[in-house]
């Protein structure tokens, strides 16, 4: 069960990173006003960073779960999704490319989830 979290905070920490910083992201700073987060504005380039780190500890989560579950299409969408996000934030910050990553990224998380129980299902029957 604990593996099973790495994914899911990674991916969730990376979107709620990314609401921190209103002035990179504007569709997530819609989310970040609403939570409170402009007040870590100042702080954009250490959150770039944290960012950066979270969506790896995503794909780490997702390489623990494919080793528990052994489907491999969840593992390739959260490698292409990670890809997608950190290429948007060291090269041109292309919103479309760190949306869809860190959509797919998500998508992962829960995908991972739903294997998780379906293989934890047959196991015990």
């Amino acid at each position: 069960m604990a593996t099973n979290v790495l994914d899911k905070i990674g991916s969730i920490g990376a979107v709620i990173a990314g609401a921190a910083v209103p002035c990179c992201f504007p569709f997530l700073s819609l989310i970040g006003s609403i939570l409170g987060l402009s007040f870590l504005a100042p702080y954009e380039r250490y959150i770039l960073y944290a960012m950066q780190i979270l969506v790896i500890v995503a794909l780490v989560g997702s390489v623990i779960a494919f080793r528990n579950h052994r489907k491999i299409i969840p593992l390739l969408l959260g490698i292409l999704s990670t890809v997608t996000v950190l290429y948007s934030l060291n090269t041109n910050m292309d919103v479309r490319f760190l949306y869809s990553g860190l959509a797919g990224l998500l998508v992962v998380a829960i995908w991972n989830s739903i294997e998780a129980r379906r293989c934890s299902d047959k196991c015990i029957k």
